[in-house]
């Protein structure tokens, strides 16, 4: 394979003294070395070209005729030379892809050394053992090993823990991970670490990661640990990330070339492995659901059943109002994996920019109480709203059961913005009264006998209104009503026969109660849009 100048100059800087270098770069690539004992003769362009030279000057002078030929130059200089200069830090943290790293030349540098073969010799070593490392790579994805075990390999020959996973935080494959304390890693082995997941997802330093065509280097202030992000791209989309994790090894800029080409091959086997169709069967089954208002629900029932979600079962549906920073980052997908991993007879998927998840509570063996108690702090730490349907059987409803949900969430998040979940049971008389006046305003559907009351109330300063409303909610006991309002009953009676007698109406009919009870929240929710 090629090697980049930065990566060859780290290797020999292992084992020789540097006198000086320059035109190093990561994107450049080299072959094997050739050794030129006539300083001034012929050069091989691509090559790395060991040249033993008298002097620095003479180093120089044959750097600057040579390095527009695309050619990494080794020189080197007796070791009795007496030289001054110090091997420059090419350090991860100021070394990354600069300007120099596009420019046509080549690079040299210029070590002490007697023995200029002794050099040309270490140098294919180098190039043996990166060499070897890529030929196991690609035997391994020929033979369909698996890329959890190409990660172990390649783990082992840069010296950190690596991670493959999908820009939706779904996990791939990992090695090494075990290095890592439990708080440094992003998944545990009962799934992804939601805390550190939020905490990426709400840093801006990682959002430009994301979508980063080459590597980016990412800071430890949250793990404690740096890692190196590299997005993995199929069909020009980037779909998956390949981590390393800074841990025993501090990371170099020769490492991240490494993990570049690491990078090509994984692009290349993904492409191969990227399957027509993303859906799972139940998922294509239930969004053709809350898409197809048409649907055949015989034939979608036939297809649950033969997936073992039968018409007998019992059913729940959930809906999570994502926020614009998940949308962003594309972590609904990671979203649905939770859930679907921590309720197995479950369904998860993106529509309509909200993730829908359905429960089949039968296969559970769990109620709806016993779902929400699952995911309560999930939802919270993760800054999500939710709504909850009711719990209904069979098949007919799932549409149903969808509309429940969203209408918990959407009426709930405006009664009660402060919380975070809501259910349908909770918001349904608010929902009945949104829908009564849709047409035609509260005031004009409301009991006429109670704009009577309130034309009272606001002509003589009177308290009817007040009184009818709590005599209601008290089930017409005159007492525990004089209680709550702190007058005496005689009082309470004396307003009574007044309120009857403007309402036209002695109170003892049922329907005509729920009416001005009705009447009551429909005047009520007026007030609350004023």
């Amino acid at each position: 394979m090629k090697l980049s100048s930065v990566w060859l100059y780290e290797q020999i800087l292992k084992k020789y003294r540097m006198i000086g270098h320059a035109g190093l770069s990561g994107r450049d690539s080299y072959l094997r070395p050739y050794l030129c004992l006539d300083a001034n003769g012929n050069k091989w362009p691509g090559h790395v070209c060991v040249v033993p030279v008298m002097s620095e000057r003479e180093a120089a002078d044959i750097a600057n005729a040579a390095l527009a030929d695309k050619t990494f130059l080794v020189f080197c200089l007796s070791e009795t030379v007496n030289v001054n200069h110090e091997a420059g830090n090419h350090s991860a943290d100021n070394f990354m892809w600069t300007a120099e790293e596009n420019r046509p030349g080549g690079a040299y540098v210029c070590i002490a050394a007697n023995d200029a073969a002794a050099v040309l010799n270490d140098i294919q070593a180098v190039f043996d053992l990166c060499d070897e490392w890529e030929d196991s790579i690609i035997s391994l994805l020929a033979g369909d090993a698996g890329m959890e075990r190409v990660l172990e390999v390649s783990a082992g020959f840069l010296g950190n823990p690596l991670m493959v996973m999908g820009t939706n935080f779904s996990l791939i494959a990992v090695a090494d991970m075990k290095k890592l304390p439990e708080r440094a890693r992003l998944f545990a082995e009962d799934g992804i670490n939601v805390e550190y997941m939020n905490a990426l997802l709400q840093d801006t330093a990682y959002q430009k990661i994301t979508q980063a065509e080459h590597t980016e280097l990412y800071p430890g202030y949250i793990s404690g640990y740096r890692t190196v992000n590299r997005n993995l791209f199929v069909n020009s989309r980037p779909t998956h990330r390949l981590v390393l994790t800074e841990c025993d090894n501090p990371v170099t800029p020769g490492c991240i070339c490494i993990l570049e080409t690491l990078a090509g091959h994984l692009e290349y086997q993904l492409s191969r492995e990227m399957p027509a169709s993303m859906k799972g069967t139940l998922e294509t089954i239930f969004q053709s659901i809350l898409t197809d208002r048409t649907a055949d629900y015989v034939q979608i029932g036939r297809q649950l059943n033969a997936a073992g979600w039968g018409s007998g079962d019992e059913y729940l549906c959930l809906i999570l109002q994502i926020t614009y920073l998940n949308q962003k980052q594309l972590s609904t997908g990671a979203i649905c994996h939770y859930i679907q991993k921590l309720f197995r007879d479950s369904v998860s998927f993106l529509y309509r920019d909200e993730v829908v998840s359905f429960f089949n509570l039968t296969r559970l063996g769990m109620d709806e109480e016993e779902v929400a108690a699952k995911l309560v702090y999930f939802i919270r730490d993760s800054y999500l709203k939710a709504g909850y349907s009711r719990t209904m059987q069979g098949h007919m409803n799932l549409r149903r059961q969808y509309v429940q949900a969203r209408t918990a969430l959407d009426v709930g998040s405006r009664k009660k913005p402060y919380l975070w979940i809501h259910y349908f049971d909770q918001v349904a008389l608010p929902y009945i009264i949104e829908q009564a006046t849709k047409r035609l305003p509260a005031n004009m559907i409301c009991h006429k006998g109670l704009l009577r009351l309130k034309e009272q109330d606001e002509k003589n300063h009177s308290e009817y209104m007040l009184t009818l409303k709590t005599y209601l909610d008290q089930h017409l006991n005159a007492t525990q009503t004089a209680k709550e309002l702190f007058i005496h009953r005689s009082t309470f009676l004396y307003r009574l026969d007044k309120i009857k007698e403007i309402l036209h109406s002695d109170l003892e009919d049922a329907e005509e109660v729920f009416y001005l009870e009705l009447s009551f929240r429909l005047l009520e929710q007026d007030e609350e849009k004023d």
